[in-house]
């Protein structure tokens, strides 16, 4: 995703890559972090996605677009690895 302004762009990066490491190390140190728990983690974060209610703010949307993004991608890799 690109961002308007450097700042968002950064956030969104620093977050993106964050969510992948974070995936990484479950995988490599969770032996119950299987592909089923991976996949109801991002329905979670699909769940979050409509409760915006409030308002988040823009700090919060690209936090969790990125972190949709790292988990969808890091989904994709784990299945074109079976």
């Amino acid at each position: 995703m690109e961002y308007p302004s450097q700042w968002q762009q950064r956030k969104y990066d620093e977050v993106f890559e964050s969510a992948r490491r974070y995936v990484r190390r479950r995988r490599a140190e969770d032996p119950d972090f299987t592909i089923e728990a991976f996949k109801r983690l991002l329905e979670a974060q699909y769940v979050n996605e409509g409760d915006d209610w409030a308002g988040r703010g823009s700090v919060q949307n690209i936090t969790h677009a990125a972190t949709v993004a790292a988990y969808e991608a890091a989904l994709a890799e784990w299945q074109e690895e079976r």
